[in-house]
C-alpha cells in the first residue's frame, strides 16, 4: 500500500510532481491530435483515495482526484485504463455492477450492468462502457473526453505489461494464441506470450476509444463503432447484433441494506448476488454469531459454518441468472440469519446434507476486477466488472481490440458472485467503507472476512486484510483454508469433523475504511489493496 503519496514528498514535491505531469501532457500533445492532453489540475489537502486490481490504472484515477474530479469520474478513468491494461477481467466486452454514495443528496445506490447474453446466446452484450457513462452522467464534474485519455494512449503508444496482467496472460496461456487477433496483442515478436515488462500496444482498441471518448458511450451501441463490432463478431461466428447492444441499458437498483450501529451497508442487489450473499454472511457473524468475541480458533470454526450455511441458502434463493427468488430484504435479514444457525454446534461441524439434502454446487467464474475510490467531498464508488471467465472467450472481435465475454453458461460462466459494497449514514451522508472482491464465491467469504475485521472485531485495515482466510462453498463438503492460516486453527476445525484442504488464494479485496467518516475526520481513512495480488492503493494528501 502506498499512503500520503503527496504527504511524504512534501509541497515541494507535490509542485514537482504536477510540473512532471503538466510536462508529459505538453509533450503527449505535440505528438499531434492522436495524442490528446488529459489531465491538468490539483487540490490541496486530502484528494481522495483509491485501489484497485492494477496499479497503472490506480495512478490515472489518483491522477483525476488531484485534478478535483469526484470518485464517479476517477471511477470511469481506472475503468477505461483497466480495459487497457487489464482486459483479461475488464475489457470493454464485459460487464459489472457499482455502488455509489452521493453525500450532499444523502443517497446511496446501485448501478446494474452486468454482462447479459445477446439474443443469439452465444456471447454477453458488452455493457460497461454505457454503465460507466451512466454513472458519469449522474455523478460526475469533469469533461468526458478528459477521462478517457489516457486510456486511449495507452493503448495507442503502449505500456509495459503490469505484474497483474503477467499473471492472467501466463495462466490462460495457449488459450490466447488460437485467435489470430488476441495472438497479435499478447505475444512477442518470437511468438511467446508476453511476460511483466513487456510492452503492451493495443492500436485497434486506442481507435475504439478514440470513437468513445470523442462521440460518447452511446458510438458503441448505435454508431458506426458499434456497427463494425456487430460485423466484426459474427464473421469469427459470434453473433451479436446492433439490436442486442442497442438494448443495454444499465439500471439503476435499491442496494440491498444492513443496518451496522447509526450507519447503513449498502450491498449490491441481485442479479449480483454476491452482494446479497455477503450481506447474509456478515450478518450471521456479527448477530447470530460473535465473530469478534471468539478466539482464532472458534472463529475458524465459526466462519466455516457460517459460509457454509449461505452457500447452501444461496442455492434455495438464487434464480440461474443470480436474481432472488425472494425479496432479498428477507434473504438479509436477522431472522434468516437466526434460523441458519439454529443448528449450529460451536464444538461439531454440521454435515451439508443434513442442511439441505439433495441440493448440488454449480461452477463459477472465479475472474473479475474490483476498485474503490472515494474522493475529498466524501463521494464514494465500489466496483465489480467481468469478463465472465478469464479474458473472456479469449476471441477478439476483428479490427476493434474488445475481447468478447461468453455469455452465462452452466459451465461457470457468469458474474453471479460479484458484489461491491458501501457503508454509509444516511442522516448526515457520512461515508465509512467501500469493499469489492474477485475470486467467484471466495469473493464473498473474502469481503465478508474484511468487514467484520474492521467493522467488527477492531481489526485495522491492513490486518484484518492480511489475516489468513477460511471458506466454505456449501458443496462440496470441505473447509479450505490458505497456506499460513493458524495451526491451532486447522487442529480446531479437524477435531471438530471438517474435511480441511489447502485452497491458496481466497479471494482478492480492494477496500477503504474511514473508521470517524471521511467528513468527520479524513486523517483517520486508510485504503488497501489485498497483498495476496499486485494491485495499488494510494491516500493523496498534500
Amino acid at each position: 500500500m502506498i499512503q500520503g503519496l503527496y504527504a511524504e514528498t512534501g509541497r515541494h514535491g507535490f509542485w514537482c510532481q504536477r510540473l512532471f505531469s503538466l510536462a508529459i501532457a505538453l509533450a503527449l500533445a505535440s505528438c499531434g491530435p492522436t495524442a490528446p492532453v488529459g489531465i491538468i489540475g490539483s487540490v490541496e489537502g486530502f484528494a481522495g483515495a483509491v485501489a484497485a486490481d492494477e496499479p497503472r490504472a490506480a495512478t490515472i484515477a489518483r491522477d483525476v482526484l488531484s485534478a478535483g474530479g469526484t470518485a464517479a469520474d476517477a471511477a470511469v478513468a481506472l475503468y477505461f485504463a483497466m480495459a487497457v491494461t487489464l482486459p483479461s477481467s475488464a475489457s470493454l466486452g464485459g460487464g459489472g455492477v457499482c455502488i455509489v454514495h452521493d453525500p450532499e443528496n444523502r443517497v446511496t445506490e446501485a448501478i446494474d450492468f452486468m454482462p447479459r447474453p445477446a439474443a443469439a446466446g452465444r456471447v454477453g452484450i458488452p455493457s460497461v462502457a454505457r454503465g460507466m457513462a451512466a454513472l458519469h452522467a449522474r455523478y460526475g464534474r469533469l469533461r468526458w473526453e478528459q477521462l478517457l485519455v489516457s486510456a486511449e494512449n495507452l493503448a495507442r503508444f503502449g505500456t509495459p505489461m503490469s505484474r497483474a496482467l503477467a499473471r492472467e496472460v501466463a495462466t490462460a496461456g495457449d488459450a490466447l494464441l488460437a485467435d489470430p487477433s488476441t495472438r497479435r496483442v499478447f505475444t512477442a515478436e518470437d511468438g511467446t506470450l508476453l511476460d511483466e515488462g513487456d510492452p503492451l500496444k493495443q492500436p485497434e482498441l486506442a481507435s475504439v476509444l478514440q470513437q468513445i471518448r470523442q462521440k460518447g458511450a452511446g458510438e458503441l451501441y448505435s454508431g458506426v463503432a458499434a456497427r463494425t463490432l456487430a460485423q466484426a463478431a459474427e464473421s469469427i461466428g459470434a453473433p451479436l447484433t446492433i439490436a442486442d447492444l442497442r438494448a443495454s441499458i444499465p439500471q439503476w437498483r435499491e442496494t440491498v441494506q444492513v443496518p451496522w450501529g447509526d450507519n447503513i451497508l449498502h450491498f449490491a442487489p441481485p442479479p449480483a448476488s454476491g452482494g446479497l450473499a455477503a450481506a447474509e454472511l456478515f450478518r450471521i457473524l456479527t448477530e447470530a454469531g460473535d465473530f469478534a468475541a471468539a478466539s482464532a480458533p472458534e472463529r475458524a470454526h465459526l466462519f466455516v459454518e457460517a459460509a457454509k450455511r449461505v452457500f447452501v441458502d444461496r442455492e434455495r434463493w438464487m434464480a440461474p441468472d443470480g436474481g432472488a427468488k425472494e425479496p432479498p430484504a428477507t434473504v438479509a435479514s436477522g431472522d434468516r440469519a437466526d434460523a441458519l444457525m439454529a443448528t449450529y454446534d460451536s464444538n461439531r461441524a454440521t454435515p451439508v446434507e443434513t442442511l439441505q439434502p439433495g441440493l448440488a454446487g454449480r461452477p463459477e467464474n472465479p475472474w473479475a476486477a474490483s476498485f474503490v475510490v472515494a474522493d475529498h467531498d466524501g463521494n464514494a464508488v465500489a466496483c465489480n466488472v467481468t469478463m465472465n471467465e478469464l479474458f473472456g472467450t479469449a476471441r477478439m472481435a476483428p479490427g476493434t481490440g474488445i475481447l468478447l465475454a461468453p455469455a452465462p453458461n452452466a459451465r461457470g460462466a457468469g458474474a453471479i458472485s460479484l458484489g461491491p459494497v458501501i457503508m454509509s449514514n444516511t442522516p448526515n451522508g457520512g461515508f465509512y467503507f467501500a469493499g469489492a472482491a474477485s475470486g467467484g464465491g471466495t469473493a464473498i467469504s473474502a469481503l465478508a472476512r474484511v468487514m467484520v475485521g474492521v467493522l467488527d472485531a477492531d481489526e485495522s485495515l491492513d490486518d484484518a486484510m492480511r489475516a489468513p482466510r477460511v471458506h466454505h462453498n456449501g458443496f462440496p463438503d470441505i473447509a479450505f483454508h490458505e497456506p499460513g492460516e493458524d495451526p491451532a486453527a486447522l487442529a480446531a476445525l479437524a477435531e471438530r469433523g471438517h474435511r480441511v484442504e489447502e485452497l491458496g488464494i481466497i479471494g482478492r479485496v480492494e477496500a477503504i475504511w474511514c473508521p470517524d467518516s471521511l467528513q468527520g475526520n479524513e486523517s483517520t481513512c486508510k485504503v488497501a489493496t489485498d497483498p495476496r495480488v499486485d494491485g495499488l492503493a494510494v491516500v493523496l494528501s498534500e
